[in-house]
């Protein structure tokens, strides 16, 4: 059998090499221009009403000096709401006083209503600033599944409440009429994914062109929301 020769094989090695270091190159750029698109790199340009934004057909009427409010559209189950939610509050931290920041438990099938419902039930016992980020880490983090509503009364037990108190809440009139509500909510807004924005109950932002775009967009609209509309012409 013929050997190959020392500098054969030095050959295969270093054009081996490139290869490998070359396929590197083109995995780290194509990560970098994901990240840089999926914050909303790469998409200037003006803000257009249904593409960057959605108007609601008859948004419910507010007073005129109440605050511009958005509203965040999310499930414990979903990813993408988890890498959202610190960005989205280290959004609302550069905002002035006229800007407020809700949160609505989406329901998309059985094991997001279990969590809609976890929401809401910890929102009426202000429990949620002790275990908020907690439920999506265990989630997303420690593959946690939470079945059965006991699971999570026994996760945020001593977390600002208690398992007890949790589950009578948790079967309460107010948190039954408060999931109608927030369900009626995601028909009237069309929430069809999560994270989505809606801006004074008028505009809804979703997240196709990144979550920076998304900010942008929502900071557009909440200057056209502090902009008096002119009186009608006579």
């Amino acid at each position: 059998m013929a050997k190959r020769s020392k500098k054969s094989d030095q050959k295969v090695t270093i054009a081996r090499n490139t290869i490998i270091g070359f396929v590197g190159i083109i995995v780290a750029a194509l990560v970098i221009i994901g990240a840089y698109v999926s914050f909303g790199g790469g998409q200037p340009g003006e803000i257009v009403a249904n593409k960057d934004y959605m108007v609601v057909d008859n948004p419910r009427p507010r007073r005129p000096d109440s605050p511009i409010e958005v509203t965040e559209f999310f499930s414990y189950g979903c990813i993408h709401c988890k890498t959202f939610d610190p960005i989205l509050e280290d959004w609302l931290a550069e905002q002035p006083d006229d800007v407020v920041l809700s949160k609505q438990p989406a329901n998309f099938s059985p094991a997001w209503a279990l969590l809609a419902r976890a929401f809401i039930t910890l929102e009426a016992l202000d429990a949620i600033d002790q275990n908020h980020t907690r439920i999506f880490r265990a989630i997303h983090d420690a593959q946690t599944q939470f079945i059965r509503p006991e699971q999570i009364a026994e996760y945020v037990d001593g977390r600002g409440t208690t398992a007890d108190e949790f589950m009578r809440t948790f079967n309460s009139n107010a948190v039954v009429r408060a999931m109608n509500r927030a369900e009626r909510d995601q028909r009237v807004f069309g929430i069809s994914a999560t994270p989505m924005l809606v801006v004074n109950g008028k505009y809804v932002v979703g997240m196709d062109g990144g979550q920076g775009r998304a900010l942008d967009v929502v900071e557009h609209l909440i200057a056209m929301e502090r902009t008096p509309e002119p009186p009608p012409a006579q």
